[in-house]
């Protein structure tokens, strides 16, 4: 059973990232007045790609072609060492803990750098500068908000942290826990290219920083891309509502139905930090290039002003 669990996890992300996409871009169309996409359009996109054929430049090496698969890959193992719709450890969460999950994500960014790097685009060398350079900010600050976290739990296990989390409500209130909450939302944003760092949707030279990676792909590999865009999303949306904010409500490890009342539970959860994104997105200009730093140095100060409340509590 464990290991049917774990199977259920995995698939419960692949199958639910483009529809948690699309409910995001259905819902800012309605706030912003527009009729918008109807939230299965991610589902007949993927389709339409994965029925094309894929076109690659003279200068792609092998590098180009495997880079969409190895991201994919990565976003899979993450899925199997964070807690998504069990609170209980499967089989496979002893491969890494958040440190470990947080490392595989970076994985996943340098190999798409990389294949940005390798076709010699304009685009994608700038698409490739740019996010490698928010990443080297981001990266620091997100360790910094697991360790908010694994003060309070004791532990950089997802599952305990979870547990703990869960078991002492106080914990919830604490200041190091909010500020660290507060900081790991801002870097998902950052992280999943939203506004106020990013618009998915933008195709302006000028202002694009994830897209310009990805503009050389099309066919197959384009699909791979934006579906482990969107997992990575999912993913991260998930970590955020069940360990920072509702870590209650997920089912256990020891049978099937437990299994599927945990999926409809995280499923309930994104539905309120699709919400928080939605006003973000809605609420919020984009912020001019050299101003993100100052935004990563935020959250990194969140985090680090955790860290020592916590000390300063204790003693």
């Amino acid at each position: 059973m464990p290991y049917l669990l774990q199977f259920l996890q995995s698939l419960a992300v692949v199958l639910f990232a483009p529809l948690y996409a699309g409910v995001l871009v259905k819902a800012s169309a309605l706030v912003q007045s527009k009729r918008g996409p109807g939230i299965f359009q991610p589902y007949w996109d993927l389709r339409k790609w994965m029925a094309k054929g894929s076109v690659y430049s003279d200068q792609a090496s092998p590098v180009f072609k495997a880079a969409p698969y190895v991201a994919m890959a990565c976003y899979l193992a993450v899925s199997t060492i964070v807690p998504v719709i069990t609170n209980q450890p499967l089989p496979l969460a002893f491969l890494g803990d958040l440190l470990g999950g947080a490392l595989v994500l970076g994985l996943a960014s340098f190999v798409m750098s990389l294949a940005a790097l390798d076709t010699a685009s304009p685009l994608g060398g700038l698409g490739a500068s740019r996010t490698t350079w928010i990443g080297s900010l981001a990266e620091p600050a997100l360790i910094l908000v697991f360790f908010t976290v694994g003060v309070l739990s004791a532990s950089d296990n997802p599952y305990l942290m979870n547990h703990a989390i869960a078991a002492s409500p106080l914990a919830m209130v604490l200041p190091t826990h909010l500020l660290g909450a507060v900081a790991f939302f801002m870097l998902l944003l950052a992280e999943t290219g939203h506004i106020p760092i990013d618009n998915p949707a933008g195709t302006i030279e000028i202002s694009m920083i994830e897209e310009p990676r990805v503009l050389e792909y099309s066919g197959r590999e384009y699909a791979i891309v934006k579906w482990g865009s969107w997992m990575k999303l999912f993913i991260l949306s998930a970590i955020f509502m069940n360990v920072f904010v509702l870590p209650g409500g997920l089912g256990s490890a020891t049978s099937l139905v437990g299994g599927v009342i945990g999926t409809g539970m995280v499923l309930g959860k994104l539905v309120l930090c699709g919400a928080a994104i939605v006003i973000i997105d809605s609420s919020f200009a984009k912020l001019r290039f050299f101003r993100i730093a100052e935004y990563l140095g935020g959250a990194f100060l969140l985090a680090l002003i955790g860290i020592i409340t916590s000390y300063v509590v204790a003693k």
